[in-house]
């Protein structure tokens, strides 16, 4: 099972995001190849990721499922621990580069529902004043790259913050953009695009409120009845 957990650990930084179908794709190869029985549910593939934690927490690795509303997925994060913006994308990036992509982290996660028009990630982003200007063409060739990467994901016409930015610089967003990104007060991990109590707007992971609503029926920020309705829209 160890050569199994390496090559997933392997898998998993090459794709840095992977979805449970992913996942499914990815292990049943490396389980056949091995001889290994296959993790055969979710609750299993959590605990083979637990284990393979336990062996990469130290290194400043870390696998983190989270669930991203925007796609109506959970995924599995690759991500480093002690990550921030300035040294995330410098790997072979120039220092304008680099500092496009802080300039553009800080640009959506501005926004109030931190998403922005794909169109706005080239013509609104100002670098400093002394930095060469980035062509459009490697703007885009850049953001496709950490759109693979899971720092950023694109939605229709839209950029939204990505999976792995939520994971890996969630501390820095919710430091840095404390008025657009908070965390959730019952699970203390950061909340976005998620259910929002309609007295008092503050958001919480629909999984969370979800669980505190059968033991009470009040918003625990404003302690107000909980109207808001649980169950997604299909529209």
């Amino acid at each position: 099972m160890e050569l199994v957990k390496r090559g997933f650990l392997r898998a998993c930084k090459n794709h840095s995001f992977l979805s449970f179908e992913l996942i499914d794709y990815i292990l049943a190869p490396l389980c056949a190849n091995h001889k290994t029985t296959k993790p055969g549910s979710k609750e299993a593939i959590r605990a083979l990721v637990a284990e393979i934690n336990d062996t990469i927490r130290d290194l400043g690795q870390l696998l983190v499922f989270i669930k991203y509303p925007v796609k109506a997925e959970e995924y599995l994060v690759y991500a480093k621990t002690d990550a921030t913006p300035d040294s995330v994308p410098n790997t072979g990036l120039t220092a304008e580069e680099c500092q496009y992509f802080s300039k553009l982290l800080d640009k959506i996660a501005s926004e109030e529902d931190c998403h922005i028009a794909w169109n706005v990630a080239y013509t609104d982003i100002v670098l400093q004043a002394s930095s060469k200007p980035l062509k459009k063409s490697r703007m885009q060739e850049l953001l496709q790259k950490w759109i693979q990467m899971g720092y950023f994901m694109e939605v229709g016409e839209r950029i939204y913050l990505g999976p792995r930015s939520l994971v890996e610089l969630s501390f820095y967003l919710s430091s840095n953009h404390a008025g657009n990104i908070k965390n959730c007060t019952l699970c203390k991990c950061l909340v976005l695009w998620d259910i929002r109590c309609s007295s008092c707007n503050i958001q919480y992971h629909r999984e969370c409120i979800q669980t505190y609503l059968q033991r009470r029926d009040i918003c625990p920020s404003c302690g107000n009845l909980w109207t808001t309705p649980i169950r997604r829209s299909i529209a």
